[in-house]
């Protein structure tokens, strides 16, 4: 066994806090941060040393090769200089090994200018950081924290934030005697600890992210999901899922989700407006289309998480919104926002039979803001049936909002962790209140939540010309990766009646263009299925004109039907039986005006990029 670190009183002085000896949890991310500026002396430790042979290629001047661990970050591509070898021989670094786990001061550290730690093919490799001088301060510590593996790109854990103190007790060598010595030879076990953000060993939520490794949590339960069973995505059979939330004293809140077992237990423990302590589970990047905290990550609990009743009681959070005004949500496709709106409009409660045969009741909402925009806001199930009838005209907040799109139409949804309340006790409501009753009669409307064939009127919107689509390429925009939607007034000048129609799956909720096989049998190569029959289906080419140039567009079979007054199964059985009247079917559209609702998006074409037009509704 090696001897123990005589410590000098200097250096206890210089690195010790409390009696202890800290890591510099996030000492990597800063110096990448600082360019290797920061003139930060850290305290880190040896998990792993590699002594080098002279002159062995890649490494010259150097007689060390380390890897320090920080608490939060490990980095592989440390190297010690030529000129400190004697000093590495006396203190004998061997990293995690019965000696090892030796915690030392980096006094002077640069960035190799001209090296490079795993460089080959495309990989850019990180950079090489020479230790030029260190201070060994203690020895004999199992790896206190391995971290995650930093590889020098600074842009990579931007969002870091240094949460947790990792500590070893640090004997102060003026206390002489048989127990400071012994202690000296075999070192206390570390410490771990949050920094003081809370009450006792608890964890601000919002200092939860991947980098802690260890973390314990304090929260009420304000909202909590059915335990639900699905499809497991490897096809192993179902799946129990079950997800609730947390709100911390200081309103933070995180998003929880256990599977299976961990699922079943934490579902019979939880309830709602109850607090309670959580430890222990994986932290991971939070999915924005159904985690309404805001939080940027979430947390999955498995069998060992640690459960327990809180009997402090810990007030419920006060409402607080991050609002965003309707007309910026077509920005947040697929996420969840704040909103503060007044209820402009109410339709009945419709109940209907789903395509699944299941029974579904809905119900729409218009919604209004100072932006003088218009959303629909939907509900479903019982929240349908038991929103407030005499909410007409009263400010409602929502909390978690879903954004949906669906022919370039934006409405809102909500979900299990949404949050709604008619008249919140908000700064912003009186404002809201005040410009309804005064100024919304007179106030120069929009709408984000038209549909597509929903009447003349929602054709008002993105009404373009045909020349400035084409001549200003809209759609090929790199920020709409769906394409742009647009609307036209435009007469149909030409119809291509040749293979307006094409041979398609008869199954149900497929139109993948099936392949004849043989006389009489189709290939579906989508369902994977052979079959006597097939269903014709629309798609024709349609030439549009106005006055400005002219388009093709692809007319389906939704809109087709519509506008040539014909299923494309009668369709498909006169034109084996009268071609021409076929023709005349088709062609009956010819020179009638029409409003148009397209979508614009490039399509490439033997390395050529051309705009393809789709129909998604006309009146």
């Amino acid at each position: 066994m090696a001897s123990p670190v005589k410590v000098t009183p200097e250096q206890y002085r210089k690195y010790a806090v409390n009696g202890e000896l800290r890591l510099s949890t996030g000492f990597f991310q800063r110096y990448f941060e600082s360019d290797g500026t920061t003139t930060e002396v850290p305290i880190l430790q040896v998990s792993l040393a590699r002594k080098l042979v002279e002159g062995m290629a890649g490494w010259p001047d150097s007689c060390l090769r380390l890897r320090l661990t920080d608490g939060a970050f490990h980095y592989s591509g440390l190297f010690v200089v030529s000129a400190l070898e004697s000093q590495c021989d006396r203190d004998n670094l061997v990293g995690n090994a019965e000696n090892g786990g030796e915690i030392i001061a980096v006094t002077k550290m640069y960035i190799n200018p001209t090296g490079c730690v795993g460089k080959k093919d495309n990989a850019q490799g990180k950079p090489m950081l020479m230790i030029a001088g260190y201070e060994l301060l203690s020895r004999g510590h199992p790896i206190l924290a391995p971290g995650v593996s930093h590889d020098g790109d600074k842009d990579k854990f931007s969002t870091f934030k240094s949460t947790e103190v990792i500590s070893v007790p640090w004997r102060n060598p003026s206390l002489n005697g048989a127990q400071g010595n012994a202690q000296m030879a075999r070192p206390s076990a570390p410490r771990r600890q949050p920094q003081s953000f809370g009450s006792g060993n608890v964890t601000p939520i919002t200092m939860i992210t991947p980098y802690i490794s260890k973390w314990r949590i304090c929260g009420l339960c304000t909202a909590k999901d059915e335990l639900k069973t699905t499809k497991a995505r490897s096809g192993a059979g179902d799946m129990k899922v079950f997800s609730f939330e947390l709100t911390d004293k200081d309103g933070a809140a995180i998003r929880i989700t256990g599977f299976n077992d961990a699922a079943e237990r934490a579902f019979s423990i939880i309830q709602t407006d109850c607090s309670y302590y959580i430890a222990g589970g994986t932290v991971k990047q939070a999915n924005k289309r159904f985690n309404t905290t805001g939080h940027d990550y979430e947390l999955t609990i498995n069998a060992n998480t640690e459960i327990a009743p809180c009997h402090d009681q810990i007030p419920k959070p006060a409402l607080v919104l991050k609002i965003c005004p309707l007309q910026n949500i077509p920005s947040h496709k697929d996420e969840t926002v704040d909103v503060l709106a007044v209820v402009d409009k109410m339709e009945p409660v419709n109940k209907f039979i789903s395509k699944q045969g299941r029974e579904c009741v809905k119900r729409d909402i218009q919604l209004i803001d100072q932006t003088g925009t218009m959303a629909q806001f939907t509900l479903w199930g019982d929240q349908a049936e038991n929103f407030d009838d005499h909410a007409l005209g009263q400010v409602i907040s929502i909390k978690g909002a879903v954004v949906k799109e669906w022919n370039g139409a934006f409405s809102l949804a909500v979900t299990s962790g949404s949050k709604i309340e008619l008249s919140p006790q908000l700064d912003e409501v009186p404002k809201l209140y005040e410009w309804y009753t005064t100024e919304r009669a007179s106030a120069d409307t929009k709408t984000i939540s038209m549909t597509a064939g929903g009447g003349s009127d929602a054709f008002g919107r993105d009404l373009r010309f045909i020349a400035t689509a084409t001549v200003l390429q809209l759609g090929n925009e790199p920020s709409l990766s769906s394409g742009r939607y647009m609307n036209f007034k435009a007469m149909v000048t030409k119809v291509n009646t040749e293979n307006a129609l094409y041979q398609s799956c008869p199954n149900e909720g497929c139109n993948k263009k099936v392949v004849q096989v043989g006389s009489d049998h189709y290939r579906c190569e989508k369902c994977d299925m052979t079959s006597e029959s097939f269903k014709w289906n629309y798609m024709v080419q349609v030439e549009l004109s106005d006055l400005t140039g002219s388009i093709w567009i692809t007319l389906f079979s939704g809109t087709a039907t519509k506008i040539f007054g014909m299923e494309a199964s009668k369709l498909g059985e006169l034109r084996d039986i009268d071609k021409d009247a076929h023709d005349r079917v088709l062609t009956d559209i010819c020179f009638k005006y029409f409003n148009w609702r397209v979508n614009a998006k490039p399509q490439t074409y033997n390395d050529e990029i051309r705009m393809r037009y789709s129909v998604l509704g006309c009146d």
